[in-house]
């Protein structure tokens, strides 16, 4: 399958939407459909994650075809090189390769991005970057939006973050580019490598991040050679490795695994293994083997359940 080229954003088919009529199309709604959620009292489902305490609104099904829609137009727009977050071929694992070991590295994100991303943000780009009609900018920041703010369990906030704020990333960048650092950013985590990566620089781009009424926290610093973990990504001189945390959640589940005779618990434990396992093996080639094993484990399983 050949890869989705990006274009810029005038030729988005969410550019200089006109009417009403024009974004329902888009969407593919009825007229109808886009009063219905235009005009309904909630929108989303909600609860709280119970590692994080933090509140999850999730769209329900007819606006969360909007926000998938919506994120895949916005993620075909062309982007900054630094952007490794809602981009085809780019991931949490590109946006690690990019930082060398053997220089300073330094790291820091947005407090509660999507809750204090504002509706007006979001507005604010789709009126004067997409040149969309008032009235159609204004629904697009409602049906994007809850509560005044990007959605946590929404499938269009990571992009759609981006470019509602992309005057301050451009901004940032613009800044590392000056300190000689090479600088990247996965949804809100931004990391910065190069002889300029320095407390500093944290100070200043805290200062960017003020300007737009964002909070920037958990800064931290790596001197050269010193191993980083870069979004659950551990950099080091050899190469790329699991970071700890991420290795011990699959040894306390392979623990639980040896542990367990029964069949059906088996295969319910090594399904949710075998997730984990393939994406270390992305970090981390050599994990392959131990997940290429549990995958012919899981394979013997089901057949002997098969025949029983």
């Amino acid at each position: 399958m050949p890869e989705r080229r990006s274009y810029p954003r005038d030729q988005s088919r969410l550019y200089k939407v006109k009417s009403p009529a024009q974004l329902a199309d888009i969407f593919f709604l009825q007229p109808h459909e886009l009063d219905l959620l235009l005009d309904a009292n909630e929108n989303y489902i909600r609860w709280t994650d119970k590692k994080t305490g933090r509140e999850i609104q999730r769209p329900k099904p007819l606006l969360e075809k909007v926000h998938r829609r919506a994120g895949m137009l916005l993620s075909r727009i062309e982007t900054p090189d630094f952007l490794h977050s809602a981009i085809k071929g780019r991931s949490y694992i590109s946006n690690a390769q990019r930082h060398m070991p053997d220089e300073p590295t330094a790291k820091i994100d947005v407090r509660k991005f999507y809750p204090s991303a504002r509706a007006q943000a979001v507005f604010h780009f789709f009126r004067d970057r997409m040149l969309c009609d008032g009235d159609v900018a204004g629904m697009l920041a409602r049906l994007l939006t809850v509560d005044g703010h990007l959605a946590t369990g929404s499938s269009v906030s990571p992009i759609l973050s981006f470019f509602a704020y992309e005057d301050m990333f451009t901004d940032i960048e613009a800044l590392a580019i000056e300190r000689g650092c090479e600088m990247t950013c996965y949804v809100d985590d931004m990391v910065f490598t190069g002889p300029g990566a320095t407390r500093r620089l944290i100070y200043d781009i805290i200062q960017i991040v003020r300007q737009y009424r964002l909070w920037g926290h958990k800064t931290k610093l790596f001197k050269p050679g010193q191993p980083k973990v870069i979004t659950g990504v551990a950099v080091i001189r050899v190469g790329q490795r699991l970071p700890n945390r991420r290795q011990k959640t699959i040894a306390d589940e392979m623990d639980v695994l040896k542990s367990t005779r029964d069949d059906a618990e088996r295969l319910a434990i090594i399904r949710r293994l075998l997730g984990r396992l393939y994406e270390a093996a992305q970090v981390d080639s050599s994990w392959y083997v131990t997940a290429d094993a549990m995958a012919d484990e899981k394979r013997g399983l089901e057949r002997r359940s098969a025949r029983a």
